[in-house]
């Protein structure tokens, strides 16, 4: 399959040139893919390498809690996807497909042939559309409440758009926002989790903040667009679904009101040919910030043998 795109230059800038967000790590490089400036942390670490992508509205901040643990064992590389965090942001098509790419020219570029992929939220459904792209790039796989498995009408999915546009992701009230936050925690706690809220306000502030919400909005729409669930029993690779008990965000309430997380696991379990699954218990939909330790030792176990 060709790759859209070519691969423009590399250039790594330690602590880039880019006001730093809440909850950033100090260490970051910059590098420009496909046109687009990215913004990524690489924990510099011995080891195999190990990408972790961020999911909706988030950046690579969201993994600050596992980062520390998975570098024991590897070398972690996380980035801000086109659009979010501190990469560029103006005119990304923002579908799996696109990211697949990116993702793909951005290991390229940094000489990466082979990894594993943890991929959360919209970042799940973005990794397994890489692995099937792409197969002999992915070793192994690891879905963390992964969009994708879940399945939308073309009803739904035409009203999830219309709920979810630019405007009003940028007109969205700080209350309500600080509301949709806590609902991605089993048990909020604002001493651990508060600074998503500063990150919220520091973003706002940003020039390139109505960006981000229309990259917000393609990405939604490039998530029903781009379905994989028909593709799953082509994944190839073993993969290792993790699922928080009490995800309050999918599977999605308004359409599936009796649902749990459990049984989105057993469609993945159902549907992936190589697939194990895991549902960590007091954890909601960020589980990689809610249990990092126990997220870590299952994804240490699954992807080495030891944690």
């Amino acid at each position: 399959m060709k790759r859209i795109g070519l691969l423009m230059m590399l250039v790594a800038v330690p602590h880039a040139a880019a006001q730093p967000l809440a909850g950033y790590p100090a260490a970051l490089d910059t590098i420009q893919v496909q046109g687009y400036r990215l913004v990524y942390h690489d924990s510099r670490t011995a080891g195999p390498p190990v990408v972790l992508v961020h999911g909706l509205g988030t950046n690579l901040s969201i993994w600050r809690a596992v980062v520390p643990l998975l570098r024991r064992k590897a070398r972690v590389l996380a980035l801000d996807l086109p659009g979010f965090g501190l990469s560029d942001k103006h005119n990304v098509p923002a579908t799996p497909s696109f990211y697949a790419e990116v993702l793909v020219s951005w290991l390229d570029a940094l000489g990466l042939r082979q990894v594993d992929l943890i991929g959360l939220s919209m970042g799940g459904q973005i990794a397994l559309t890489l692995a099937l792209r792409h197969p002999a790039r992915v070793r192994r796989l690891v879905l963390a409440a992964p969009a994708g498995i879940e399945t939308f009408t073309p009803e739904a999915a035409a009203q999830l758009k219309l709920l979810f546009t630019a405007e009003a992701i940028e007109a969205m009230p700080p209350a309500l926002y600080a509301q949709n936050v806590q609902r991605n925690f089993a048990h909020w706690d604002p001493d651990r989790f508060g600074w998503l809220l500063q990150q919220r306000e520091q973003m706002q502030r940003r020039a390139d903040f109505r960006a981000y919400a229309e990259a917000n909005a393609r990405a939604i729409a490039g998530m029903l667009d781009e379905p994989v669930f028909a593709r799953l029993p082509e994944v190839s690779h073993p993969t290792l679904v993790v699922f928080g008990e009490d995800d309050q965000l999918i599977p999605n309430r308004l359409f599936r009101p009796t649902e749990t997380p459990a049984d989105i696991l057993q469609v993945a379990l159902q549907r992936l040919p190589e697939a194990q699954g895991i549902l960590i218990p007091h954890a909601g939909h960020l589980l990689v910030l809610e249990q990092p330790e126990v997220f870590a030792q299952q994804v240490l176990r699954f992807l080495f043998g030891t944690f």
